[in-house]
């Protein structure tokens, strides 16, 4: 089973959730406060014993993701 991230945008908490690929559309309340969580693009990780990748590096920064964002201000409305 895949390891999905969500984000509440509630309570700004990050979590993540092993559910079955069938379930992969359906909400997932917050751990905190319950409330359904957004579920974020990540990156796909492979490991192995056998296998080494040299260009495969941990990463110790967090992902920016889309809510650390400054929000975008509306355009003027050009109509008229």
């Amino acid at each position: 089973m895949p390891i999905y991230e969500y984000y509440c945008s509630r309570c700004n908490a990050e979590y993540e959730l092993l559910r079955p690929l069938a379930k992969a559309s359906e909400p997932a309340p917050c751990g905190t406060c319950g409330q359904p969580g957004e579920r974020q693009l990540s990156t796909f990780s492979f490991k192995s014993n056998s296998f080494t990748a040299p260009h495969l590096k941990h990463s110790t920064t967090k992902p920016l993701r889309s809510h650390d964002l400054p929000s975008k201000t509306p355009l003027p409305d050009s109509s008229g």
